[in-house]
């Protein structure tokens, strides 16, 4: 239902809804920057790992310039 007001039409009751959903862009927001900090955990992780313990790859199954290049990456890429 809408009505003229001052040369102008609008809505009677409510609101116009905004075109972005603020809660689920920030909810998204904070679920990126804790998967980046997940990433960036592990991978430091297994670079201390590794560094202790040469042999680390090869028990994993992998070489060790592979998980050297899968720990180096940068934490926005899976």
């Amino acid at each position: 239902m809408s009505h003229y007001v001052h040369g102008r039409s609008g809505a009677v009751y409510g609101r116009q809804r905004r075109s972005i959903p603020w809660r689920a862009f920030a909810s998204g927001a904070v679920d990126t920057v804790r998967t980046w900090m997940r990433r960036r955990r592990q991978r430091q992780e297994l670079i201390d790992f590794m560094a202790i313990n040469h042999r680390a790859a090869s028990d994993m199954g992998v070489t060790d310039n592979d998980a050297r290049d899968w720990a180096e990456r940068p934490f926005w890429r899976p």
